[in-house]
């Protein structure tokens, strides 16, 4: 169990970067965001209204996830970005292109001064996005002069360590970097950090759990606030569809620019677990608050058709609960999950996390192409029939896309803006989607092939020690020397036997160990989740 100390003020996150210098291509109007920004309020009957997608925080990553040595590419809101750490330490946040070729940066490098270099042709930027270095100049005043050029900047944003992730404001404005800082010149709390971590003293209870979804935000975000899908979806893993999944969904707070708030009240079969409060904050957050820990969404609109979710269970210091009850559960599957799986990331990532989102995701990605082919985001009332209290979330996110968020710039417009249906194996493709970035599942990954080789090895040994035990029996037997098997370098006919035995014995176990471990790797890079089998 991972238990972080969080800070009980923005003042005692991590500083905000330094703004970028004026000049550069961070206050132009190339910035994606800058340029971006006010093309998504035109058109709109009140600008005012609709949430302004790029004045915003968003965790972009769990820290964990992120290489300090190597430039990290990221997007969102359709923006490709590279985070990547300075020499002291500070996440930097750059647009992903160099301003001389438009290469990646993301292909770059840190360089030994500590700044990011673009290995294309070698030019090299500071924290801030200023270029400090273009090696095809020799003469220093034209050096300079291009060095000190806005176009050969690069767009930089606000970025925060916060509850163990980076976060990053979306506009890389002059405007966007004022706007990201607070008066006292620290960065801004984030209208979706959790207060539970930030002001009561709560702690994360289990390590970030991060992954990349081929699923457009406004699909994904009506599948996070919906928890009656969780009994037939999730069955098994944290549901059980023959359980009572009568349940009623009140709203508590209505449906605002600042998000909603809905307290569910489960039937008697989950009355172990009692009424629970599901809230959107926007732009990121889903909260379910049960009676026990606290379960924190994530979830960064990366592009459309694609988002990340990162997620944790955060609760009180005395308390070691790592995850609701489950009460629906056989006692035997509650005791191995909180005994065995939550007390190992990789375990819990690969037989709980990542189990859940391939619960939902392939509904999901095919509903969603089907609502963009009859209509669009707005079509959600004549195309869905929600006859049921329990989708009084699902209706409360879908009347706040209409009413505040539709401004969102991967919100696609019809199924021509997203890609083509996936195949089972993209959908649910984990290692790219998850365990290249995890520390523990690609820990995890890289022991059980390691294993898997030397079970391997074992198992050929053992199989030569077999043939060669069957020989000298086959032999001692034919020279009819079964209690003196030492000549010509026989084994007694009886110690042979008793080897075959043992060699047979250790092959079979390493032929099963090797089959297990086999279908342990694939958790880690594609688990065919077919719903018929669970």
């Amino acid at each position: 169990m991972l238990a972080v100390e969080a800070p009980t003020s923005p003042a005692a996150a991590q500083a905000l970067q330094d703004p970028p210098p004026a000049g550069s291509s961070s206050s132009s109007s190339s910035s994606p965001a800058a340029a971006a920004a006010p093309a998504a309020a035109e058109g709109v009957e009140s600008a005012d209204e609709k949430f302004n997608w790029y004045k915003a925080w968003y965790p972009i990553a769990a820290l964990e996830t992120l290489k300090t040595d190597a430039p990290n590419v990221v997007h969102l809101l359709g923006m490709r970005l590279v985070l990547w750490q300075d020499k002291q330490g500070g996440w930097r946040c750059f647009e992903d292109l160099c301003p001389h070729r438009l290469a990646p940066l993301s292909e770059g490098r840190i360089h030994e001064s500590g700044e990011l270099q673009c290995t294309y042709h070698g030019w090299r930027f500071n924290e801030q996005g200023g270029c400090t270095s273009i090696p095809q100049i020799g003469d220093a005043k034209a050096h300079k002069t291009a060095c000190s050029s806005g176009r050969a900047c690069v767009s930089a944003f606000p970025t925060q360590v916060l509850q163990g992730m980076l976060w990053v404001f979306a506009d890389s404005s002059p405007e966007g970097w004022a706007e990201a800082t607070a008066a006292d010149g620290t960065p801004a709390l984030p209208a979706a950090a959790s207060p539970e971590l930030m002001q009561q003293g709560w702690e994360i209870k289990s390590p970030w759990f991060q992954r990349d979804v081929p699923l457009s935000y406004d699909i994904l975000l009506e599948n996070m606030t919906d928890p009656a899908h969780v009994p037939q979806s999730h069955h098994g893993v944290v549901g059980d569809r023959e359980s009572d999944q009568r349940m009623t969904i009140q709203m508590t707070t209505p449906v605002a620019k600042a998000g909603f708030g809905s307290l569910v009240s489960p039937a008697a079969a989950l009355a172990g677990r009692g009424d629970y409060e599901v809230s959107y904050t926007a732009p990121c957050l889903v909260k379910y608050q049960f009676p026990g820990p606290t379960m924190l969404l994530y979830a960064s609109p990366s592009a459309k058709g694609w988002s990340r979710v990162v997620m944790t269970f955060v609760g009180p210091p005395d308390s070691k609960q790592s995850r609701p009850v489950t009460p629906q559960l056989p006692p035997a599957l509650n005791w191995f999950i909180d005994n065995v799986v939550e007390r190992f990331p990789a375990l819990q990532h690969a037989l709980n996390r990542n189990a859940i989102i391939d619960g939902d995701t392939y509904f999901m990605h095919a509903s969603e192409r089907t609502l963009y082919e009859r209509g669009n985001h707005s079509s959600w009332s004549r195309q869905y029939y929600m006859p049921a209290a329990a989708d009084a979330a699902v209706v409360s996110w879908r009347k706040w896309v209409d009413k505040f968020g539709s401004s969102l710039p991967v919100l696609p417009s019809s199924a021509a803006d997203l890609p083509p249906m996936m195949t089972r194996e993209q959908v649910f493709d984990r290692y790219n989607q998850h365990t290249k970035d995890c520390p523990h599942c690609k820990a995890a990954l890289r022991n059980t092939e390691l294993a898997i080789g030397l079970l391997a090895i074992l198992g050929a040994v053992a199989a030569g020690t077999l043939v060669v035990a069957a020989v000298n029996a086959a032999a001692a037997a034919a020279a009819g020397t079964a209690a003196a098997g030492s000549a010509g370098g026989l084994l007694p006919l009886g110690a042979a036997g008793k080897l075959a035995a043992a060699a047979a014995a250790v092959a079979a176990a390493a032929g099963a160990a090797v089959a297990g471990l086999l279908k342990f790797r694939q958790l880690f890079i594609f688990n065919d989740y077919v719903h018929a089998g669970h």
